[in-house]
């Protein structure tokens, strides 16, 4: 399952990716101290030790640094393989990082909440999108229903995951994510017994 939710690629810019993420564990270490919606272009140029100049070179500014980092350090390598199989396993790596960085996702959803629930949103509901294709291989659900629920699914995993975040991480990754795989199987079934009886 692909991941093309990041819009600008820099895949073949390694060089480059040395620079990024020296920038990204500089932002990162001021969230520390400060709410991101707090910390400047500046902040993390100084604390990087580069010029505003070299940052802007790499970003457009620190909203899309944030992508950057939560696709390049969070999704990407925790979604690598992802299926109907183990998409709770997946969720629960993204949880358990999530955690063991709490300071940092913890500052970022609460100070520049609409960009990461927007970003959050997009790679959920594409990999909704992609697991209803595979479940529904007989045609159940019309395109437009197929969207409905994956867009269903998305904002229910994000919200969870969001309260979860600003309530302090204090459930256990691995107990949420099982939550959330049965709440889901049973949002499924729900489904196909109501289609069943449609039939």
């Amino acid at each position: 399952m692909g991941i093309l939710l990041y819009r600008k690629s820099y895949t073949n810019m390694p060089e480059s990716n040395l620079t990024k993420k020296a920038i990204a564990l500089s932002a990162k270490e001021l969230t520390k101290e400060k709410p991101y919606d707090k910390i400047s272009i500046s902040d993390i140029a100084d604390r990087c030790g580069i010029k505003r100049q070299t940052f802007y070179y790499h970003f457009q500014d620190k909203y899309e640094l944030l992508v950057w980092i939560y696709f390049n350090e969070l999704f990407a390598p925790n979604m690598e393989g992802i299926s109907l199989e183990n998409w709770d396993e997946k969720l629960g790596a993204i949880l358990t990082q999530m955690q063991e960085e709490k300071k940092f996702y913890i500052n970022t959803i609460k100070h520049a909440e609409d960009y990461i629930i927007q970003y959050m949103l997009e790679v959920a509901e594409q990999t909704f999108e992609e697991a209803i294709d595979k479940l529904d291989e007989k045609s159940h659900l019309k395109n437009e229903e197929r969207g409905i629920f994956a867009r269903f699914f998305a904002y229910g995993i994000c919200g969870i995951i969001v309260e979860w975040a600003k309530g302090g991480m204090k459930m256990a990754p691995e107990k949420l994510a099982d939550y959330m795989r049965e709440m889901l199987e049973k949002c499924k079934q729900a489904v196909y017994i109501s289609d069943h009886d449609r039939q």
